[in-house]
């Protein structure tokens, strides 16, 4: 795992695998944001994009992040996969929260879902519970290998 203390250190790491300041991945940003409001709408939770999850997309789609080179695990900001009750669980978790939820990317090692709130917080929605993961890229990138990481309810407002 790469060691993340500062904002430096995550911008290095983003840009081993291609990141840049100003990157432009616009395109594929509105093909990631159309895709997953199409599959929520076809599960039956529509999700509607909040500006701090397609401005994070606008410089960050289509990375995918190595965290563990020699286990292939990686952060992939690709349109996340229909896992399942994924948008039901993201509708609920947004209620909790009293906020509108986007997905931004997946982690490779367990499937965990990166979320991203109206008030650019991150959140790891993962198979042991929803996790906070801290505000901003780089406060969710250096809050992503803290541990522990703290819980989504504590930060819930139902």
């Amino acid at each position: 795992m790469p060691r993340l203390q500062v904002p430096a250190d995550v911008d290095a790491w983003f840009a081993e695998y291609g990141w840049s300041p100003g990157r432009n991945a616009a395109e594929q940003a509105a093909a990631f944001v159309a895709e997953a409001v199409e599959q929520s709408r076809k599960r039956g939770f529509p999700l509607e994009p909040v500006a701090a999850a397609t401005a994070f997309l606008t410089e960050h789609a289509g990375l995918r992040v190595m965290h563990d080179v020699e286990r292939d695990a990686y952060i992939d900001f690709t349109p996340v996969p229909g896992w399942g009750r994924l948008f039901e669980d993201m509708a609920e978790l947004g209620r909790r929260l009293g906020v509108r939820l986007f997905p931004v990317g997946w982690d490779s090692t367990d499937g965990e879902v990166y979320v991203v709130d109206e008030r650019n917080r991150f959140f790891c929605m993962h198979h042991t519970g929803d996790y906070y993961m801290g505000t901003g890229k780089h406060g969710a990138m250096t809050g992503l290998y803290a541990f522990p990481m703290r819980d989504a309810e504590d930060f819930y407002v139902v």
